[in-house]
């Protein structure tokens, strides 16, 4: 009987959590709708332009739904800033497959082809514009954006500098603040202020990608690495 009680309350527990557990996805699901409906009206009509109500209007409920989920408008566009930024980071490539340079050819182009879409590039413009007014959202931006892809680049040149791919008498995070300048340091400029087009965005990203590539392992891979034969990296 003892043993019937405790299976019982068992199958109970386990309903318990899987009830949970779908709970928590229906509101994880609901919450990314509301960022990324929030994201599209930011974008297009900036921070100051758009109100509850108008988001609300698109993705429905009430302003109870926005306030606990989120508490005020700045909240949600905090978690806004969250979500893009995560929507380049996520995409960066650093499996350790293939030669050197086919490794930092597939990071520096996972990166540079996300960092510069229409959408990013409208985010950067957003940002940078409410920056003196809302440093908070600043910080956070270069927090959850920069900071982490030059954690994600130090990560893998750390281990690249272990490995003896990549000469290790220079710390790994300025190397990777180096890689990303010369990745998009030029290219987030022309982008932002307009000067170019997206006739020309896949044939310069490419160009720009293979120039920083050659560039940074020229001065960093220990000799013959940049070209070794492929393998997965150890």
């Amino acid at each position: 009987m003892e043993s019937l009680k405790k299976s019982a309350k068992a199958a109970a527990s386990s309903d318990s959590d899987a009830a949970g557990g779908g709970r928590r996805q229906r509101t994880a699901v609901k919450r990314e709708k509301i960022v990324r409906s929030a994201a599209k009206l930011f974008l297009e009509r900036g921070y100051e332009s758009v109100s509850i109500n108008e988001i609300i209007a698109v993705v429905g409920g009430s302003k109870e739904t926005i306030y606990s989920n989120f508490g005020n408008k700045a909240k949600l566009f905090e978690a806004v800033v969250q979500q893009l930024c995560a929507d380049v980071t996520i995409h960066i490539d650093t499996r350790p497959i293939g030669t050197l340079e086919e490794q930092a050819t597939r990071i520096a182009h996972s990166f540079v082809s996300t960092v510069l879409t229409p959408q990013i590039i409208s985010f950067h413009r957003l940002v940078t514009s409410i920056g003196r007014d809302f440093p908070t959202a600043g910080r956070l931006f270069y927090q959850t954006g920069p900071e982490t892809v030059y954690r994600i680049f130090a990560e893998w040149i750390e281990h690249h500098q272990k490995s003896g791919n990549i000469r290790a008498d220079h710390d790994p995070r300025r190397l990777a603040i180096l890689f990303h300048d010369m990745l998009i340091g030029e290219q987030i400029l022309s982008w932002l202020t307009s000067a170019s087009t997206q006739k020309d965005r896949a044939k310069r990203i490419d160009q720009t990608v293979e120039l920083a590539v050659s560039v940074f392992l020229g001065g960093c891979a220990t000799r013959g690495k940049g070209s070794q034969t492929r393998k997965s990296a150890p």
